[in-house]
């Protein structure tokens, strides 16, 4: 609304009210930012207050800056957080605080409970429950007693605060001190609060007391619109202030002006579900050319190709001058919209997820997003260090880019080898050095986007992990489990042929492994209940005896890992190269003899061998230790300036392959080489990473070659270590592809976990299996315990109850505890599905335009933190982030019992959480202007959605 529209009646009252305590109520859409403004201009122009004994109060910066832009006069405003702070400055030492205090940003929070030894990834947690044990009743445990204790103590003696410490200090000083109190309540004349429903009760206890000589309290809110009871928000706060203050009745803003006239009558009826705290009778007077319309698919294919086609028809049929910003898709789970922004990317719609996680803030997407950057452009120093901040630690990236003068590889090489040996940033770095060097060497190597991708990431030096990579020396071989490749092959068969997989009734294992497969992509596995007539007879059955002695649950895993896993591909030619030196020291030794072979298709078609005149002296140690060269030998030698033009012409455009050659090789090579024609065009591979990745053993050439049974020939000379050098990757690429079938399909270890405890793993690799994959199932990123319990009870199987399962598993403080600090690994799958659904199955692309067409994808994908409705970029958010948006036309997905209240909720009746979910849905709808579809499935991700009793109640 503009502040230079006239009011509504209501509003008048609103805006006009006489001083002391007003309570408005305000409906969605009904105006209430414009008339807490208008109050304000009302109370200093009409009433004659100096503005600068108003106060404003919000709950968040961005509705601060909304008031400050419609007022003429600046008056006090700002969030809750601010207020407190403020008046903790000024009264610090009755506050118990020292002059000058600082405030604890949440890294700072983290650097503090790093010192106190608590793991990285339980900090979150740790920190959540501080908060709620100083603002609230929750208890701690004795151990995180004594931690809060240190915390809070560390905090004192750096002189900080933290953002809990605002409320609960300033509550406290209020409370203790009254002569402060008293001050502070007499600096303002008039005090307004937005968004009161969302008030907590210390916060409450701190305006009330602020407004306690003059009850001039104006509070706007809606107990329709309270969503967030799980912050300890709770509507009954308004009726609160209407009891403390004597009010008896509030003013209602009554009058939707954003809605049309259907869009809010059908919200209207769903509202009327609910018992009202206040009595409201709302409308909207705004006609629209749309009904509102609820659309049931399928599944959520069927949907988003819907949405899809919809919403391009609709703007190209529709109003004039719409653009992609005037739609929204709003539902209740994330998963949803990261399904849907896939599946608008590929279309070519531009989108955004607002409030939740962009793809370049992903961890995964930006180190890999980063990595094939590099690999488009290797010589682009933006990319370089874009990928350095992916790799190393803030702090560490400083230390690298203030020495960083000129060649960023060359400036990184020569610090990592002034900082100490084992040091881990130097690793690190070292790290670096290799894994951009060999950016430049996989886009040969790799045949399509999703192996390129697969391979940058089993070279990640973050916090996420596969943990079948891991642990892969300790996996059997898909290929070579017992019975996974002809179960293989039966479910590609059914696949082709479009047949139902159906697994035969195993006390609820069944359940567990259709939603294994499912997750690995499976589409047609039916369950029990919903299979068609007579589908039975060409589906394909799976049996207890197809898992044989190791079980069905491990088989079928198995099975899945051979359909999924790619053949590999390698370098079809390559040349291995070597050096020997006069001495260690790569900044300034000489070469005294080069080796070099041609490598095609896995053998070795070519040699190359010199020794080369390095006119200066060769050490008695290399002599002695290394090639046993000596200063006689070489000087008949050409010089290596001689030797440039042959070795070059014989690398031709092959990639060079090197062992540990980033530390040595490669760089005496640029060196010597450096201004010579055709050094800068050479591409180069290191193969230590690689063995590295591969097998904690001895990463030294020679032990590796033993280790295959490989004959080194003469070690320590040129040519004998190059042809060693090809031998053994052959076998390392062997390795790596066997390593690459082991660990695929982490996505569906959480269901694996659940299989396996349905199964009762006995096998040694099943147990190890389950040790871990547990984790991802008990995880909060996990649906599999949910699909489990709602499968269960649809299909009435004969199979333990969630609770027992969970048992199993681990316990449900376990449960708890992962839900409350989860491992970062465990979202390693989520960001893995997110980004493949991203990627170009066309086979007709080549591999440099795949990695073109996914970064602009991911570029379409933009999205800031806050809920900034992106410029012609359709917006993807969660009902729960809605409040204070609007949009011409908005979608709402998952209008199902199982997602809107929920399975539990529905099944058990749970009144508080359906009454809850039904406020959710109608500020969701009452986000739409013109045009409201809602949508529900019959089966999403594989699993019964539900009916929808919400729809039902609005006759939809």
């Amino acid at each position: 609304m503009k502040r230079d529209f006239d009011p509504l009646p209501q509003q008048r009252l609103a805006i006009e009210a006489p001083l002391g305590p007003v309570l408005v109520v305000a409906g969605p859409g009904a105006g209430k930012t414009f008339c807490l403004t208008r109050r304000i201009e009302y109370l200093i122009t009409q009433l004659g207050f100096d503005p600068a004994r108003i106060c404003a109060v919000t709950f968040t910066n961005k509705a601060a800056e909304e008031i400050a832009a419609r007022l003429r006069h600046d008056v006090t405003r700002g969030t809750i957080h601010a207020l407190c702070l403020a008046i903790l400055r000024e009264y610090a030492e009755p506050a118990g605080l020292p002059k000058g205090f600082g405030v604890a940003d949440e890294p700072y929070q983290s650097a503090i409970l790093a010192r106190l030894k608590v793991a990285p990834e339980r900090r979150g947690g740790v920190l959540t429950r501080f908060g709620q044990h100083r603002l609230g009743d929750y208890r701690l445990t004795a151990d995180e007693a004594r931690l809060f204790r240190e915390y809070v103590s560390y905090l004192a003696r750096r002189h900080m605060i933290d953002f809990d410490d605002m409320i609960a200090k300033t509550a406290a000083l209020l409370k203790t001190r009254s002569d402060v109190a008293d001050a502070l309540a007499a600096r303002w004349d008039y005090l307004l609060v937005d968004e009161f429903q969302d008030v907590n009760p210390p916060q409450y206890d701190i305006l009330k007391r602020l407004a306690e000589p003059h009850h001039n309290f104006f509070a706007v809110g809606d107990d329709e619109q309270s969503i967030f009871s799980w912050t300890g928000a709770d509507p009954a706060v308004l009726e609160r202030f209407r009891r403390d203050y004597g009010i008896a009745q509030p003013i209602i803003l009554d009058k939707n002006c954003r809605s049309s006239h259907q869009i809010f009558e059908t919200a209207r009826r769903l509202r009327a579900r609910n018992p009202r705290l206040f009595e409201k009778q709302l409308s909207a007077d705004k006609h629209s050319e749309h009904e509102v319309r609820a659309v049931t698919f399928r599944d959520e294919d069927a949907e988003a190709t819907w949405l899809i086609e919809d919403m391009v028809t609709d703007r190209a049929t529709g109003e004039r001058g719409l653009e992609w910003s005037d739609y929204a898709i709003l539902y209740r789970k994330h998963e949803v919209g990261q399904h849907l922004e896939g599946r608008l990317l590929r279309a070519g719609i531009p989108c955004r997820l607002a409030r939740g996680r962009s793809l370049i803030e992903d961890d995964v997407i930006r180190y890999v997003i980063t990595g094939l950057r590099v690999v488009r452009n290797p010589e682009d120093p933006v990319a370089l260090e874009a990928f350095a901040r992916a790799v190393l630690s803030e702090h560490f990236l400083q230390e690298v880019t203030a020495a960083i003068d000129g060649d960023f590889l060359s400036a990184a090489r020569a610090l990592a080898r002034r900082r100490p040996a084992h040091d881990p940033d130097t690793r690190k770095l070292w790290r670096l050095v290799y894994q951009v060097e060999n950016l430049r060497a996989l886009a040969r190597s790799r045949h399509s986007v999703a192996a390129l991708v697969d391979e940058i990431l089993s070279q990640t030096a973050g916090v996420y992990r596969n943990f079948l990579e891991e642990r892969h020396d300790e996996l059997s071989d898909p290929l070579d489990f017992p019975g996974a490749v002809a179960l293989a092959a039966r479910i590609k068969e059914a696949i082709d042929e479009e047949r139902p997989i159906v697994i035969e009734a195993q006390g609820g294992l069944e359940i567990a492994l259709r939603g294994m497969l499912i997750a690995a992509g499976v589409r047609r596995v039916p369950s029990p209940r919903g299979a068609a007539p007579g589908s039975a007879d060409a589906a394909e059955v799976l049996t207890r005896a197809n898992g044989g002695v190791h079980g069905l649950a491990l088989t079928l895993f198995k099975a899945l890992q051979v359909l999924h896993a790619s053949e590999g591909s390698s370098l079809e030619r390559y040349v291995t190269f070597d050096f020997e030196t006069t001495d260690k020291d790569p900044a300034t030794c000489g070469v005294v003899e080069i080796g070099a072979a041609r490598v095609v298709n896995g053998e070795i078609v070519d040699r190359f061998h010199t020794m080369v005149n390095p006119y200066q002296p060769i050490s008695a140690e290399a002599t002695r230790k290394a090639h046993g060269y000596t200063d006689a030998d070489v000087k008949d030698a050409p010089s290596f300036a001689e030797v440039w033009p042959r070795f070059r012409a014989f690398v031709g455009d092959d990639i060079l392959i090197a062992h540990n050659g980033q530390r040595f090789d490669v760089p005496v090579l640029r060196r010597l080489a450096a201004g010579r024609e055709g050094v800068e065009s050479l591409v180069f591979y290191d193969t230590y990473p690689l063995v590295r990745s591969l097998s904690q053993d001895s990463p030294r050439q020679e032990d590796i070659a033993a280790r295959f049974g490989i004959d080194v020939g003469r070690a320590h000379h040129a040519l004998d270590d190059a042809v060693t050098l090809a031998k053994v990757y052959r076998e390392l690429e062997k390795q790596r592809v066997v390593r690459a079938r082991k660990a695929v399909l982490v996505n569906v270890l959480d269901y694996l976990g659940l299989a396996l405890a349905l199964e009762a793993a006995t096998s040694t690799e099943a147990q190890m299996l389950l040790d871990r994959a547990r984790f991802y199932t008990l995880g909060r990123y996990s649906d599999a315990l949910e699909f489990y319990e709602t499968e269960r009870e649809t299909t009435r199987a004969e199979a333990p109850t969630v609770e027992e399962v969970i048992e199993r598993l681990g316990g449900p403080g376990l449960r708890a505890k992962l839900a409350a600090e989860p491992d970062p690994a465990e979202r390693y799958p989520a960001a893995l599905a997110r980004l493949h659904a991203l990627m170009d199955s066309d086979p007709s692309l080549t591999v440099a335009e795949g990695i073109d067409r996914l970064l602009e994808r991911v570029a379409l994908s933009a999205s800031g933190g806050s809920v900034n409705v992106g410029r012609d970029r359709v917006t993807l958010l969660t009902l729960h982030s809605t409040k204070g948006l609007e949009f011409s036309r908005v979608y709402i997905v998952g209008v199902e019992d199982y997602a809107l209240p929920g399975f539990r909720a529905t099944r058990d009746a749970i009144q508080d959480e359906i009454e809850e979910s039904r406020r959710l849905l109608y500020v969701g709808m009452t986000r739409a202007e013109d045009r409201l579809v809602l949508t529900r499935v019959e089966q999403r991700f594989g699993r019964d959605a539900g009916g929808s009793g919400f729809l039902e109640e609005m006759g939809l």
